[in-house]
């Protein structure tokens, strides 16, 4: 008998060839980006997710409560003697009123860098698709009525005032798209932003004479001052690198390294030198002393900071000193005025 035949073995097909795929290039204005399939169903949902991402209560409720007491400590300090200065529901409606705009103004930013995020930054909620323009405009919207509410049922000149920094944030909106120099240009869009911080500042000053204020001081102008050093302290620091990075938004980039270094320390001195020559802490006898000097132990935060970046430990100046030199200062002041009891009653 022969042997069987053996089967030959069948030809395993041969998978198709496809062509190589060249990766994505990224350009300038991306294409939409469908809604990230984890975000919650709701609208508000979705806004409490953006909020926690993007305005987190532990930095930016932290911010105004500090902001607002540390201004209207400095200026107590300039009231007459005889009463003490002490927080009151006034002081806890306008910590309400700047947290509640802080958080605008964070809304606004998004939508204003919605075509670079969607490029640098695509992870964000707004250009991953985790929350809507048009859901964020009705945040805003809300926000809008809260505030005047809140502003109007205390003076005019408050919801007046409020309604400034409302409309001047949204005209930076505008401006922004329609200048290219603001929108490119580092200086020139700080010079263009800054006075949101100033109006907020004022607001805190207007809400401290309407709560029981003896009148307009040079005080009032020395605290703005010491509010503008500390947070450009923050923003010059933040922004500062040790090597020219191509398309990102750095100080250092324009003026290089050592300049910038030398903004944030500036800052920072300037925001000190007010703070000593509104409280004036070499006249302070006894325990009160100890307080008076206390502000000025926010340095430490700064030497920290500049000696990280300075060492080469980090590629920028780590942004967390630059918000605790804030913290700090403003709660030094806290504690020094009710310590050294200049200043009138706040309620």
């Amino acid at each position: 008998m022969s042997a069987p035949r053996r089967k030959s073995p069948a030809p395993e097909a041969t998978p198709p060839v496809t062509p190589p795929v060249a990766p994505p290039v990224a350009s300038p204005v991306a294409p939409p980006v469908a809604r990230d399939p984890g975000t919650p169903g709701t609208t508000i949902g979705r806004l409490l997710g953006f909020l926690r991402e993007r305005a987190p209560s532990r930095v930016y409720l932290t911010y105004a409560v500090t902001w607002v007491l540390g201004m209207q400590a400095l200026l107590a300090y300039t009231e007459p003697a005889g009463t003490r200065w002490r927080p009151g529901w006034g002081t806890a409606a306008e910590i309400l009123c700047v947290w509640l705009a802080l958080i605008f103004a964070r809304i606004v930013d998004e939508q204003k860098d919605l075509a670079y995020d969607r490029v640098h930054n695509p992870t964000r909620p707004l250009p991953r698709g985790a929350v809507t323009t048009g859901e964020l405009r009705v945040a805003m919207a809300v926000i809008v009525v809260l505030l005047l509410g809140l502003t109007l049922g205390r003076s005019t000149l408050l919801g007046l005032w409020m309604t400034l920094f409302l409309v001047y944030d949204c005209f930076l909106v505008g401006l922004e798209k329609w200048s290219r120099r603001v929108r490119d240009g580092i200086f020139l869009n700080l010079i263009v932003t800054y006075p949101v911080q100033a109006v907020v500042s004022g607001h805190i000053w207007l809400a401290y004479l309407d709560s029981g204020g003896t009148g307009f001081r040079w005080s009032g102008a020395a605290a703005m001052v010491v509010c503008a050093g500390a947070f450009l302290h923050f923003e010059f620091a933040r922004k500062t690198g040790r090597t020219n990075v191509p398309g990102a938004t750095l100080y250092s980039n324009v003026v290089g390294t050592r300049a910038s270094v030398g903004l944030a320390l500036g800052s920072a001195l300037i925001a000190a030198v007010g703070v000593v020559v509104v409280t004036r802490p070499w006249t302070a006898d006894g325990p009160e002393a100890l307080a008076a000097w206390l502000p000025l132990a926010a340095w430490a935060y700064v030497w920290v900071g500049a000696e990280r970046f300075l060492a080469g430990r980090t590629t920028t100046w780590p942004p967390v000193p630059a918000m605790g030199f804030i913290a700090c200062l403003y709660l030094g002041l806290v504690v020094s005025a009710l310590c050294a009891g200049p200043g009138s009653v706040i309620g």
